[in-house]
């Protein structure tokens, strides 16, 4: 008994050395055939065990017994080429197989997809890149539009050669249009080249589409193709752009900790925040949670309340309803953030919107009123928390939740806008058991600024240990105001120029404008 059993584990690993040694498409026939034979060996081999007279008059093999599970002979290429086991999901059943699918042009974005591949994989998260050959000719197949449906996020590397492949193009496109039909997240990465020359096609991406037409593409296929880039290149809220001669690295672990955050079903949050604890704090006592430690603890009281947060562009609106969010979602029955309405389109976010409160993917929707009539349907008997991020008019509102009466006790719906008085519309149909409140982020205090001034401009170190430098940062966040979004920006510009004269130059210019204001 024990020989036949070192027999068979010594045959097995046999089988697995040699069908290594093989070319992929030889190699899997072989596991193939093995694993149709091997179960009727097995089998024959316990019933002349149990009768030996069978031995010398075996039947024929029963081919309908056949059994092959092709799932567990599957393996997938990494990125430094090595054949691994394919990971097993524990979301197969709703047809989820992969956390994040990776396209991208090899032949100028290979190096960074390196990094960034191996920082994906020691985050726990699964990828689907194409190292299986799966490529074949120039069309997109039916493999990889699986593999594009089944991922949960998808990330484009856009380098400079990437309009230049008709299939990384189709790819993008396969990308975009799950993402219309279902809500699929797209990751779009700018590298080495800028959202306005993919938006707009200039650059290397023009000079690809100049190719196309000359060779006489469908021009049809052509506009698609610009359609599709135009939408990515005003992914300005959910893309990552690359600064040249970056430190690809770091660049490949920000990607990580973003996919990771988006994975677990936050949103994505900035990790240099500054001065926003007290804003959140009173948000929560408007909104009716008992606050601790950070975190949303407990609902007080069962009403409905809704809360319209304002104030002037790049304040930080959309910023401290994700710090809200993702402190409170996890306390209700189902959440959604619909990010950017205005840029987004309303189609598009009711989509969003019904997936989020499904949990799975919906039936497509014929109409606003059917719209709307399923999304009442399903949250009359749950508790929800809904963020309705960038609104620039009440129709919007109006459009993605009706009258608002079908909203559960215990719900909150939360929306951002620059103008006060779209917040009217938030009162439609209102009802006793409703309580709405405004809330106004206002500018940032001088210190909070000159904090946040120095995340961005020194790389996470002090000020003091750039002394040259430090009294200038302090004037100049001073002449830069207290909006947020402009300090970044001043920031992160003088960062990649560390001269002393241009940050004097710099200086001297915010003074200059804010004494004409």
């Amino acid at each position: 008994m024990a020989s036949r059993a070192k027999a068979l584990t010594a045959t097995l690993l046999a089988v697995v050395f040699l069908s290594l040694t093989m070319a992929p498409t030889w190699s899997m026939a072989f596991l193939i055939l093995f694993g149709m034979i091997a179960p009727a060996v097995v089998a024959a081999g316990k019933k002349m065990r149990r009768n030996p007279a069978l031995a010398a008059d075996a039947p024929a093999l029963d081919v309908d017994a056949l059994a092959l599970d092709v799932d567990a002979l599957a393996v997938e290429v990494d990125a430094a080429g090595k054949m691994r086991r394919k990971p097993e999901s524990s979301s197969s059943s709703s047809g989820i197989e992969y956390d994040l699918y990776l396209s991208f042009r090899d032949t100028d974005a290979h190096e960074f997809v390196s990094h960034l591949y191996t920082e994906l994989d020691r985050a726990g998260i699964r990828v689907f890149i194409d190292s299986e050959g799966l490529r074949k000719g120039e069309e997109i197949g039916f493999k990889l539009k699986e593999e594009i449906k089944r991922s949960r996020i998808c990330i484009a590397v856009l380098s400079p050669n990437f309009a230049s492949s008709k299939f990384c193009l189709d790819e993008l496109l396969q990308m975009w249009e799950f993402r219309e039909l279902n809500g699929h997240t797209i990751i779009p990465i700018f590298y080495e080249v800028s959202s306005s020359d993919v938006k707009h096609q200039a650059g290397d991406f023009g000079r690809s589409f100049d190719r196309y037409e000359k060779l006489g593409v469908d021009l049809n296929t052509i506009e698609t193709w610009r359609k599709v880039l135009r939408q990515i290149g005003s992914m300005k809220a959910s893309s990552i752009a690359a600064k040249p001669n970056g430190d690809e690295g770091q660049l490949a672990e920000e990607v990580a900790r973003v996919v990771h955050v988006l994975k677990k079903g936050d949103q994505v949050i900035t990790d240099k925040l500054v001065g926003i604890d007290d804003h959140v704090e009173k948000m929560m006592k408007i909104l009716g949670f008992a606050y601790r430690k950070g975190q949303a603890t407990e609902e007080r009281g069962g009403d409905v309340r809704i809360l319209g947060i304002w104030g002037m562009p790049g304040i930080g609106k959309t910023t401290l309803a994700k710090v809200v969010f993702n402190k409170m979602r996890k306390l209700f029955d189902a959440s959604s953030f619909l990010e950017d309405i205005s840029l987004e389109g309303v189609e598009f976010s009711r989509r969003k919107l019904i997936v989020d409160l499904q949990k799975q993917k919906p039936a497509p929707v014929e109409s606003s009123g059917e719209g709307i009539e399923e999304i009442a349907s399903l949250c009359r008997n749950a508790k929800v928390l809904i963020v309705l991020d960038n609104i620039c008019e009440s129709q919007p509102i109006k459009a993605l939740t009706g009258n608002l009466t079908w909203l559960s006790p215990g719900s909150r719906i939360i929306v951002t806008t620059n103008k006060r008085n779209v917040l009217n519309a938030l009162a439609f149909g209102a009802l006793d058991r409703w309580t709405v409140f405004t809330y106004e982020v206002g500018d940032m205090r001088d210190d909070h600024a000159h904090k946040l001034f120095c995340k961005y401009a020194f790389r996470g170190a002090a000020a003091q240990d750039v002394s040259e430098y430090f009294g200038l940062s302090m004037d100049i966040a001073k002449a830069i105001g207290g909006l947020p979004s402009s300090i970044v920006d001043h920031a992160s510009s003088l960062r990649d120029n560390m001269n002393i004269h241009t940050w004097k130059s710099t200086l001297g210019l915010l003074k200059k404008k804010t004494q004409k204001i």
